[in-house]
């Protein structure tokens, strides 16, 4: 998880700024709906728009599988690494995954997306999007999936990547400091320290 020293003193007027485009975290950290884009962005000469897919599983703290066979990577998000052949387990990293498992296994999801919507592996860049009432989980009837909804009824409601950061799953990826949506997630990330939640109040990197 990389840090600038320009990060660090911005964290402490995150929240105002947050506040002054309307983030999802305001100035007291309650749950709002953020701020949402459904542009398109181009890839490969062809303009890919919001959509649904479901969730089969998590890869990491910050990257899913869909049941189409798309991997779909959080934008704006870092995660601490879990364990893989080549790459030492970090501090929260299984926590992280584990979180993500939780929130999104067998769920309908909306991808939305902003200037980039591929990354460098072939993953799709996404703000993900999913219903808080639970309306968008999958029920495995035997031969079908259903979501007991028509397509479209879902109301998706909250914005996963903004939810990591500011459970303290996840950091704020500085990479795409440049996002439509980075002061939602920066906030978010101010109150995620301010209350040592998760990684914060464990993680010595932090």
């Amino acid at each position: 998880m990389r840090r600038s020293p320009a990060h660090r003193a911005f964290l402490s007027a995150a929240l105002l700024v947050g506040c002054s485009v309307g983030c999802s975290v305001g100035c007291n950290g309650l749950d709002v709906v953020p701020i949402f884009t459904t542009d398109t962005c181009e890839h490969n000469g062809l303009d890919v728009a919001s959509r649904e897919v479901t969730v089969a599983y998590p890869l990491d703290g910050d990257t899913f599988e869909t049941t189409e066979g798309e991997t779909v990577r959080l934008l704006g998000v870092d995660a601490p690494e879990i364990e893989h052949p080549t790459i030492a387990e970090e501090c929260w990293g299984p926590q992280s995954a584990d979180w993500l498992a939780a929130e999104l296994t067998g769920q309908r999801v909306q991808l939305a997306f902003d200037k980039e919507c591929v990354d460098t592996y072939g993953r799709t860049l996404a703000y993900v999007r999913v219903s808080s009432s639970g309306a968008g989980t999958v029920v495995d009837t035997g031969d079908t999936a259903d979501t007991g909804q028509a397509s479209g009824s879902i109301e998706f409601d909250l914005l996963i990547n903004e939810q990591s950061v500011r459970l303290g799953q996840s950091t704020v990826y500085e990479d795409f400091d440049d996002i439509k949506l980075k002061d939602v997630l920066y906030a978010a990330q101010a109150v995620a320290q301010r209350e040592s939640a998760g990684l914060w109040g464990v993680c010595e990197s932090a």
